[in-house]
């Protein structure tokens, strides 16, 4: 029986239809660029096109959006107009190369943090697609603390903010609030539960494991309410495989350069990450090979490495030191206390952060986030409870004062 012949006309058309959806398709997509604001932004940040008026009004929009989040009074933004260009003195509504088109001045209340308010902006720029370019925190000739920071996309500056503080009233005792970074950790691989912690009404960031299937899901669900993520790496213990941290650990058998891919393949998927800290490692920190190509992508990024539980013969704190690479350790570690049937262990060791909050300028202090831990977290945070003592972002206790 001879074989028939395909039907060309009909291929054809299915050719056509399948054509005409994608340019169809495509169309939509070059559409939503052309019109969304976070589109414009994408296209001028990528590829250099778009109207830098508009660029400039939006970036301002989600800088207000910051302010407005933390009940900052609109009539405390004072703008002071286009930055003076270099050549003529003149105001000018693009931005020179490393100036900002546009200098605000806000004014915040002694109650206000400049950190938590310098957050917020970074938050709401970030989230439509512009960037924290620089900042600084200085102190005026009055004692008001004065953080100043630069947004706009890369080498296209549009605002120069300068948040300015009356100098700060005195906590208990006659001295300056203590400062608190809080860090939420071990969560299970339901980002449900990532986003209901995350709603929380406190400051506070999220320690995310990567290399799962639901780590993508994790990460998104941590950014879309905002929080900071402190990328949780997984690193070989010893006694493996018996104790394991999970799937996709960095091992001491892997070449240098594969830890670094690794590391930076993470990186990009959790991205942006305020601080790298190891989850388990025991073996690994002990591995000056390891460690270095793990602390070569970090220093690439500027990102601290927050190290928990170190063991006896750890290299990463000298390592650290030698390569230049931002180290820090935990003050405080809420890890059995959370476990508790009941809130009174919690309570107990809360109170004893607190008052060593009082007394010293900054702590780092981890949660585990058990369902107990995450119902008692709201009063702990409260300002009744806290009395002298400020919950700030982490990258504010972590940044440098000249890189914060």
């Amino acid at each position: 029986m001879p074989k028939r012949k395909p039907k060309s006309g009909s291929t054809g058309a299915l050719v056509t239809l399948v054509v005409v959806g994608l340019l169809a398709f495509a169309g939509g997509e070059a559409y939503l660029l052309l019109t969304s604001d976070s589109g414009h932004l994408k296209l001028a940040r990528y590829l250099g096109v778009g109207d830098p008026a508009r660029v400039t009004l939006i970036i301002g929009r989600q800088v207000r959006r910051g302010l407005a989040a933390l009940e900052v009074p609109p009539d405390s933004v004072h703008v002071l107009g286009p930055a003076q260009s270099r050549r003529t003195g003149r105001g000018t509504g693009e931005a020179s190369p490393g100036r900002a088109a546009m200098r605000w001045r806000v004014g915040l209340t002694p109650d206000q943090s400049p950190l938590k308010v310098n957050y917020a902006i970074t938050h709401f720029v970030e989230q439509a697609g512009g960037m924290v370019l620089s900042g600084r925190e200085t102190t005026g000739r009055g004692g008001e603390v004065v953080v100043t920071i630069v947004v706009g996309l890369p080498e296209r500056p549009t605002h120069e903010i300068a948040l300015v503080r009356a100098p700060e009233q005195e906590g208990p005792g006659g001295k300056a609030p203590g400062r608190i970074a809080l860090v939420l950790y071990g969560f299970a691989d339901d980002p449900r539960q990532v986003e209901a912690a995350s709603a929380l009404p406190a400051p506070f960031a999220v320690a995310l494991a990567p290399g799962a299937p639901a780590s993508k899901d994790l990460f998104r669900s941590a950014h879309r309410q905002g929080r900071e993520i402190v990328l949780h790496l997984p690193l070989e213990p010893i006694n493996s495989p018996q104790v394991s941290p999970g799937p996709g650990a960095v091992l001491v058998t892997m070449k240098p350069a594969e830890i670094t891919g690794l590391t930076r393949r993470y990186l990009d998927q959790a991205e942006p990450v305020a601080a790298v800290a190891n989850d388990m490692g025991s073996l690994a920190t002990q591995d000056m090979t390891v460690m270095t190509a793990v602390y070569r992508e970090l220093k690439r990024r500027h990102l601290a490495f927050i190290h928990l539980s170190p063991v006896a013969g750890a290299v990463c704190r000298p390592l650290a030191a030698q390569l230049g690479v931002m180290y820090d350790e935990p003050d405080a570690v809420l890890d059995a206390e959370a476990r508790e049937p009941d809130e009174r262990a919690l309570d107990r060791r809360w109170g004893e952060v607190l008052a060593e909050a009082r007394d010293h300028d900054r702590m780092i202090v981890w949660l585990r986030a058990t369902p107990r831990a995450c119902g008692w977290l709201p009063g702990a945070a409260a300002a009744k409870r806290l009395q002298g003592v400020d919950l700030v972002p982490l990258s504010s206790l972590l940044a440098r004062p000249s890189e914060l």
